[in-house]
C-alpha cells in the first residue's frame, strides 16, 4: 500500500504518495483522474488512445489479411497490458513529484512526512537538521520503517502477479473445455 505524505500550500492541503499505487495497477487512469492530474491522465489512457487509433485505421482501410489484424491486436494488448504493469510502480512518485515542483512542501512539524521525502531525496536535510543529532535520529528511524514496509509492498506485488499470472493461466487452458 502507498504511504501518504502530507503536503501544503499557502494553507491548501493535498495528499502525496510514496511507493507503488495499488489504485492505479486497479483502476488504471481512473486515479490521475480523481487526483486531478491531467498530465498524469494523458499518460496513462495513450496506450488506450494508441490502440483506438490503430484499430481505426485497420477499420478505415479495410484490411482483408486476417494477420495484420491478430497482429494489431495483439500490439494494442501488449501495449496496455505493459501500462497497467509498470505505470502503478511510478506513479505516486511522478505525482508527488509534481506536486513539490508546484510549492506543495510537508508542514514544518510533521516529522513523518519531512523524513520520508527527505529520506528519499525528494528534498534536501535544512542545516538546522543537521545539527540536531535527535531529530536525524528520529528521521533514521521513520525512514527504517518505511524501508520495511517497502519490502512487504514488493513481497505482495510479486504475490500478486504470481497470483494472477497462475489465475490466467487457468482460464486459458480451461477455454477449450466448455
Amino acid at each position: 500500500m502507498a504511504i501518504e505524505v502530507n503536503l501544503e500550500k499557502y494553507g491548501h492541503k493535498k495528499k502525496g504518495f510514496l511507493g507503488f499505487s495499488w489504485t492505479a495497477f486497479f483502476f488504471n487512469f481512473f486515479v490521475p483522474l480523481f487526483r486531478l492530474d491531467f498530465v498524469g491522465f494523458l499518460i496513462f489512457i495513450s496506450p488506450y488512445l494508441i490502440a483506438a487509433v490503430l484499430a481505426s485505421f485497420i477499420f478505415i482501410k479495410e484490411f482483408d489479411n486476417e494477420n495484420v489484424i491478430v497482429s494489431a491486436s495483439l500490439f494494442s494488448a501488449i501495449l496496455r497490458a505493459l501500462s497497467r504493469l509498470i505505470l502503478p510502480f511510478f506513479y505516486n512518485k511522478m505525482y508527488t513529484q509534481k506536486l513539490l515542483k508546484q510549492g506543495y512542501l510537508p508542514p514544518v512539524d510533521d516529522e513523518y512526512s519531512n523524513a520520508l521525502l527527505k529520506g528519499n531525496r525528494f528534498l534536501e536535510y535544512t542545516n538546522e537538521e543537521l545539527l540536531d543529532k535527535e531529530k536525524i535520529e528520529r528521521y533514521a528511524v521513520i525512514f527504517e520503517e518505511y524501508k520495511k514496509e517497502r519490502k512487504r509492498d514488493v513481497h505482495n506485488i510479486i504475490m500478486t502477479f504470481i497470483f494472477l499470472g497462475l489465475l490466467s493461466a487457468i482460464f486459458i487452458f480451461m477455454a477449450p473445455y466448455k
